[in-house]
């Protein structure tokens, strides 16, 4: 995980910590259908929390005294779970600090751009020289044209005022639109 998403060799304990923790509450166990969190707890884990490895995430400053126009979040890089808590552990990119917090928004969208662009580096597109001929016939274009003008001059009110008013109960031109006194 370390060498796929270039991070350093001291994220090594996290790269761990989350590996086993993703293991126990996926992976099936053997002649059973059941995986090693069931065992252990005896539910079925919830995976919704789950998120993509060293993937950008914005931490919420909540720990330290904010000014007016300060930034409200720090940007980091999501590396696991807490063992002891419902937190995240993210490294604080502007501290340098890894911490744990619960406020966190991981941005998931970010790695997926990434495995996209690094799959389409592999692949090589040729342009494809196609020409198609499409047949336009003239009296089709002529026939819509009067019609889209005969619409256009049968405009009646708009559909606001349809909705709200009676055209019976309007005093003055429809078309002159909104006059104040």
């Amino acid at each position: 995980m370390l060498h796929a998403k270039n991070l350093p060799h001291h994220f090594w304990a996290e790269a761990m910590n989350t590996a086993c923790h993703i293991h126990n509450r996926v992976t099936l166990r053997t002649g059973t259908s059941s995986t090693l969190y069931e065992l252990w707890k005896g539910r079925k884990p919830t995976v919704k929390y789950f998120h993509v490895f060293d993937s950008k995430c914005y931490i919420l400053a909540d720990r330290e005294q904010r000014r007016k126009m300060d930034p409200k979040s720090d940007e980091g890089i999501f590396l696991g779970y807490s063992t002891n808590s419902r937190a995240y552990r993210v490294f604080n990119s502007r501290t340098r600090v890894v911490m744990e917090s619960i406020n966190v928004v991981v941005d998931d969208s970010s790695a997926d751009k990434e495995l996209d662009v690094e799959d389409d580096v592999g692949t090589s597109c040729q342009p494809a020289d196609i020409s198609v001929e499409v047949d336009i016939p003239e009296s089709t274009t002529q026939q819509t044209e009067e019609v889209s003008l005969e619409n256009k001059s049968n405009k009646g009110p708009s559909i606001r005022v349809q909705k709200n008013h009676p055209k019976e109960l309007i005093i003055g031109n429809l078309n002159e639109g909104l006059t104040t006194r």
